[in-house]
């Protein structure tokens, strides 16, 4: 069976030329990188899990901080302050 030929230009940018590095194995690949950082796969993968890291972090913080105002006089009596 053969693959699907892949566009040579990027589907979220038309009048960009698709990156040599994004050739679709990974979901939601449709050559989104306009500023070129991916220059070859390994890249894009320590890229990838980058995301995914910082993206956890901004949702424990976007977590963290109604909790910590609701318990701010708590927290801060516990403490002495």
């Amino acid at each position: 069976e053969q693959e699907p030929q892949l566009p040579t230009m990027s589907q979220s940018l038309p009048f960009m030329e698709r990156p040599a590095a994004l050739d679709g194995s990974l979901a939601g690949d449709v050559g989104f990188d306009p500023l070129g950082f991916a220059k070859t796969k390994d890249d894009l993968l320590k890229y990838r899990e980058a995301e995914i890291k910082h993206g956890r972090l901004a949702m424990l913080a976007a977590a963290g901080w109604p909790i910590s105002e609701l318990f701010d006089k708590k927290l801060a009596a516990l403490v002495g302050m």
